[in-house]
């Protein structure tokens, strides 16, 4: 419930402007069962980036098979479209990490690249797991596809959280996973 009213008190007025009375005032309670929760705000905030990070890379996992589906694009699509959930389950939150929205200070913004780093790193493994089961990617390629996996899910957010063109997970997550089928080394 904390966590949950500090999301939207950081979002409306970024970490600065953020104030423990003003979480305690959202959720609802005092500000000594915020202080009961969390030491101070800065433990508060990596709490709530903690769970926010968790809840997104486990609803990307969760929906990855754990063996290859036929084919790469399908295993993009799904992968993508995962992700797009996650977007659009949270608009706001996904707004503030893309577009540096909400007061971003320079410690949250290096924790959101060492994520990014982590996904571009996940995304080699399942390039090199179920994507090229011929070997055709070495370290470096499949490094660099990991990192054009991550920037296509980006650019995919932007778009779904733009509202342009009337995008869902759904529609979206295909049109992405053929950019990046074509991005694959033939066979």
């Amino acid at each position: 419930m904390v966590l949950d009213a500090a999301m939207d008190v950081f979002l409306e007025h970024g970490y600065e402007g953020a104030s423990m009375e003003a979480i305690a005032r959202a959720a609802g309670v005092s500000k000594p069962v915020v202080y009961d929760c969390f030491v101070n705000k800065g433990e508060l905030f990596k709490a709530l980036f903690q769970r926010e990070e968790a809840r997104v890379t486990e609803e990307i996992r969760a929906s990855l098979p754990t063996s290859a589906p036929e084919g790469a694009e399908a295993a993009l699509v799904d992968g993508f479209e995962a992700f797009l959930r996650a977007v659009a389950t949270s608009p706001r939150a996904y707004r503030t990490i893309l577009h540096g929205e909400g007061g971003m200070s320079a410690s949250v913004a290096r924790r959101i690249r060492a994520g990014r780093e982590r996904q571009a790193a996940d995304a080699m493994l399942v390039a090199r797991r179920w994507l090229d089961p011929g070997g055709q990617l070495d370290d470096a390629g499949a490094r660099l596809f990991g990192e054009l996996m991550v920037s296509i899910g980006e650019a995919g957010a932007r778009a779904l959280l733009s509202g342009e063109h009337g995008w869902t997970p759904e529609t979206l997550a295909p049109a992405l996973a053929r950019v990046a089928v074509a991005a694959l080394p033939a066979s």
